[in-house]
């Protein structure tokens, strides 16, 4: 596959770099260049070459060093089991310990594999964030989770705040659950969210910068040195072409890849805590 995409990319290239070579340099050098055919071939293979294995990093990895416009700054993590810190209440009111928090309720919840829902160890109850238990009501202010590298599992608390009006407690705006002492979290806007850690990572800004920065050196190489351009016009030749390339070709060559979009942030804040019968209304 990858191979199939690299020869079109070349054939598709090269009447490119030819064609466009002809008329670009007649037009402002009169005479184009010495065996323009062989450098056409030559810049074709070159940025072929790069697209191709931007294109094979994508495949390992999907979607980690996406263009510009679409990488995201973190990798993920699956997770098949974790703990839910239920915070309980009735009438609308959090039941608070003798400190002011939250009273808590240790829930644990399994999976078999990535693709199935989160149930209830025992009961078999399906995962949710909020409902209620008799005259009990609850909501998840918590989860413990053990990632990679985690001798123990890890807190992360939902991201909360008290709501003006009702001074009772709902979630921001994007609600999620966030690692206390660190920066992963665990999107939590829909429960079927569950399952998948979100590592920040520096290595994936630095990875991605650095195949963004070179696809506009490549299309430099191929048309100052290359093709014999003028620096001046090579330069707006790359600037033109790599952005094209990015906005037009790669979400093409890579959405193959994608499994599935980042979760969008919601529309307005969710209750954290609510009656069984409010959620079904």
């Amino acid at each position: 596959m990858l191979f199939l995409v690299f020869l079109m990319l070349v054939l598709g290239l090269f009447a490119l770099f030819l064609g466009g070579g002809m008329v670009a340099q007649g037009f402002l050098y009169q005479n184009p260049a010495e065996r323009l055919p062989i450098r056409s071939l030559a810049a074709a293979v070159l940025v072929a070459g790069f697209i191709t294995l931007w294109v094979s990093i994508d495949r390992r990895v999907p979607g980690r060093y996406d263009t510009f416009f679409n990488f995201v700054a973190y990798t993920t993590a699956d997770f098949n089991e974790f703990e839910a810190v239920r915070w309980t209440g009735s009438s609308g009111k959090l039941k608070l310990d003798a400190d002011g928090k939250p009273n808590e309720v240790v829930v644990k919840f399994t999976r078999p594999n990535a693709n199935a829902k989160f149930v209830e160890e025992g009961s078999g109850a399906p995962y949710t964030m909020l409902g209620s238990m008799g005259p009990v009501q609850y909501m998840t202010g918590a989860i413990r989770v053990k990632g990679p590298g985690d001798a123990e599992p890890v807190r992360y608390t939902a991201t909360v705040k008290d709501d003006p009006r009702t001074k009772q407690k709902v979630y921001s705006d994007r609600p999620r659950f966030m690692e206390e002492k660190g920066s992963r979290y665990v999107e939590a806007e829909k429960e079927n969210q569950m399952g998948k850690l979100f590592v920040p990572s520096t290595g994936t800004i630095a990875g991605a910068l650095a195949l963004n920065i070179m696809l506009f050196v490549v299309w430099l190489v191929a048309m100052w040195p290359v093709m014999r351009f003028s620096f001046a016009h090579a330069l707006m030749f790359a600037a033109a072409l790599g952005l094209l390339t990015m906005l037009g070709v790669m979400p093409l060559l890579f959405k193959p890849n994608r499994d599935a979009k980042p979760p969008a942030a919601p529309t307005a804040p969710t209750a954290l805590l609510q009656t069984a019968e409010g959620r079904r209304h």
